[in-house]
């Protein structure tokens, strides 16, 4: 089969080229249509206490929203006329205008009074908006009220900005997606330098790179059509995709080339290449597939996201690998001139003379991996969860230094709301009201909790009192919902201090004394950022355990039984355990803390990791079975599958290198992590693996002989 389809695609290699160019421009032209959803909320699941408490209150209230507006002297106005002080009439007689103009919008359900700084250079308005739950509607809000802005005017002297919680919150997401997707560009010219550093043919180099870029292509149309957009967590598959896509070519490249270099014609080297690869490349692909299909089963949105995206990815560069590499290959065959690199060649030799090295002391070889294991658990003990906001929030953003300014002037307040959601009858009840006020007086004992408002405040403990107050009082009133089932406590603070685990010490003490003094005939629940986040790093920590469990046993599972062999699967297996170790291991000296970018390194550790540990136990295994024996089938792989192995961790290192260059903490933190995972899935491969062959070859050679 193999040799029929090496011999269709030699002769018609210039028609299927044309016919593969035509599919590529019309999934180019599909993809053009991805979306991106910046939405935080698809971090958790739809179901979590976050989730579940904002439809709620977005079903209980008409604002669900609010923006700010953040008014302040311009310091490098040149102008005569410029206002020098927010006391100036002109600066309040804007700002009534400004208060008509936003009200025109369908989205604006109220605006505060104007407060002003002490020093009167700044001043903010609250809007509060009714925002719709749909795609890029926080976008459409903002490009609104940015209009009603310019609509109202303005003062010589005062600039005006629209800004808040929702505003950063979608701009940091954005920013995110945006930096992932430039570095694509940048990984793109490094994996081309390090081809054709290697190679020194540039034909050689630009059908090699081909293959991921056709691979991210057909991938984006694929999300078009299925409805995926690109989220949070989905921003570092592009780069991911090139470098995976680089590994799979590159594999099929070096072959054909040292087929080539055996003096073969192209499709006896083209043949044997595909024979001798069909078996590694599929078991792992499949493997891999495996890995990143764990993640399907993780408990986070954002880790059933990547599993579902990753697997579909790894499974068009498998498809586009064995499909379209071989043609451009064939189309291109005479144009490639493969030259002698050196340098390459050098680290080469040097990884056969280590080879050499661990054929005859494999037990050597393996107590020291199993020394610097130990030390890389320990380094594994010192990782974190971070959910802080430095990974999210940029430096140099406008909005960002909005919230900075604000802060400054005004207070960082953040808070934590306590949903108050009557069992039994309504809220108006005198009962109800004294648990309200016995548990705020506990919540206002915590340390930097600064402010606790309810909606009982100031009303007597009274029934007839306090029925009249919240049914016929329009302030109080807005505060509870239609049947007066629902209402909240908002608990601000300046200092929502983290601990260890980075979750808020204040929302930990605030669930103890929920805990403590319940409430009359009522439930309490939780929202906010803190709540989203306390969340977010319990998912993360579930996901990593359960998709690493997952992953190894599919993994194991999966090699076993397409080699027929579980000695196959142990092999394929302690690597990637080990090299998981050193992976996390590295982090932890290295302080890059696990972030809600990073719970996917583990399965793209098992992923990576099981395809270097199948091609090193296959060309192995194979020279062994042609009569070699195994210090010779260990050089012999390293020369081949060895030079794959060490040009696709470099590539695909350079490409996740590239993520560094993002303007997000949390970005940089991703591509450091990732780095250092392939650094350690090459390291612990190209030594563990050679060592564990020799030693159970002779092993099994002693058991044989009489």
């Amino acid at each position: 089969m193999i040799d029929a389809w090496v011999r269709f695609i030699s002769k018609y290699s210039r028609f299927l080229l044309i016919i593969v160019f035509f599919f590529v421009l019309l999934a180019s032209f599909v993809a053009v249509n991805l979306k991106i959803d910046p939405d935080f909320g698809t971090l958790v699941s739809p179901e979590s206490v976050f989730n579940t408490n904002d439809r709620i209150l977005n079903n209980a209230f008409e604002t669900n929203d609010a923006f700010l507006i953040l008014l302040k002297l311009d310091e490098s106005t040149t102008l005569k006329s410029a206002v020098t002080s927010m006391n100036d009439s002109r600066v309040q007689d804007y700002v009534q205008v400004l208060t008509t103009t936003l009200k025109e919008s369908q989205y604006v359900t109220g605006v505060s009074q104007v407060q002003y700084s002490e020093d009167m250079r700044y001043a903010r308005v609250l809007v509060s908006l009714s925002t719709p739950k749909k795609l890029g509607s926080t976008n459409e809000v903002k490009s609104e009220l940015d209009y009603l802005v310019q609509e109202a005017g303005g003062v010589p002297g005062v600039t005006v900005l629209v800004t808040g919680m929702p505003v950063l919150i979608n701009q940091v997401s954005t920013l995110l997606i945006t930096d992932n997707l430039n570095t694509i560009l940048i990984t793109f010219v490094f994996i081309f330098i390090i081809l054709f550093w290697y190679s020194r043919n540039l034909t050689f180099t630009l059908i090699t790179i081909a293959i991921p870029i056709i691979s991210l292509i057909f991938l984006a149309a694929l999300m078009v059509w299925l409805s995926i957009s690109v989220t949070i967590t989905l921003a570092a598959v592009g780069v991911l995709m090139l470098g995976l896509g680089a590994d799979y070519a590159i594999h099929t490249a070096v072959h054909y080339k040292h087929a080539r270099h055996e003096h073969e014609s192209h499709k006896k080297a083209m043949f044997h290449t595909l024979s001798d690869l069909k078996t590694p490349i599929t078991a792992s692909f499949i493997t891999t597939l495996a890995g990143f299909g764990a993640l399907i089963f993780g408990v986070s949105p954002s880790s059933q996201a990547q599993g579902k995206v990753l697997a579909l990815g790894i499974s068009v560069i498998y498809l586009c690998s064995f499909l379209i590499f071989p043609l451009l290959l064939s189309a291109f065959h005479k144009k490639l001139d493969f030259r002698p690199n050196k340098t390459f060649d050098k680290i080469i030799s040097f990884m056969t003379k280590l080879a050499i090295y661990q054929a005859h002391k494999a037990k050597t070889v393996l107590t020291i991996l199993f020394l610097l294991t130990l030390v890389m658990m320990y380094g594994a003990s010192k990782v974190a969860f971070s959910t802080s906001n430095s990974n999210w929030i940029p430096e140099s953003d406008p909005i960002a230094s909005s919230f900075r300014e604000i802060s400054a002037v005004y207070g960082n307040v953040d808070s934590i709301t306590l949903l108050i959601t009557a069992t039994k009858g309504d809220l108006r009840n005198v009962q109800t009201q004294r648990d309200v006020e016995i548990l705020k007086s506990a919540i206002e004992g915590i340390p930097n909790v600064d402010l606790v408002s309810s909606p009982y405040d100031g009303i007597p403990y009274d029934t007839a009192v306090l029925y009249d107050a919240i049914t016929n009082n329009q302030t109080l009133r807005s505060q509870f919902n239609y049947d007066y089932t629902l209402t909240t406590i908002t608990i601000s603070s300046e200092n929502l201090d983290q601990d260890e685990a980075g979750k808020s010490k204040v929302f930990q003490e605030v669930k103890k004394l929920v805990e403590m003094y319940p409430v009359h005939n009522a439930d309490i629940s939780y929202y906010g950022d803190v709540v989203r986040f306390d969340e977010l790093g319990d998912s993360l920590q579930r996901d990593a355990g359960v998709t690493t469990v997952l992953g190894l046993g599919l993994v194991f599972f999966v090699a076993a039984a397409i080699y027929a062999s579980l000695m196959v699967g142990v092999l394929s297996l302690i690597p990637i355990i080990i090299a998981v170790i050193w992976a996390i291991g590295l982090m932890g000296f290295f302080n890059i803390p696990f972030t809600s970018l990073s719970t996917g390194i583990i399965s793209l550790v098992l992923g990576v990791g099981v395809d270097f540990s199948i091609h090193l136990v296959d060309s192995i295994k194979k020279y062994l079975s042609r009569g070699k024996q195994i210090e010779e089938a260990i050089i012999k792989t390293l020369e081949g599958s060895g030079s794959a192995i060490l040009l696709s961790s470099l590539t695909t290192f350079v490409g996740f290198m590239a993520l560094t260059f993002a303007v997000l903490l949390g970005t940089r933190r991703l591509g450091l992590a990732l780095a250092v995972s392939i650094v350690a899935v090459f390291i612990v491969s190209i030594s563990l693996v050679p060592a564990l062959m020799s030693l159970t070859t002779r092993k099994k050679a002693k058991t044989i002989s009489p």
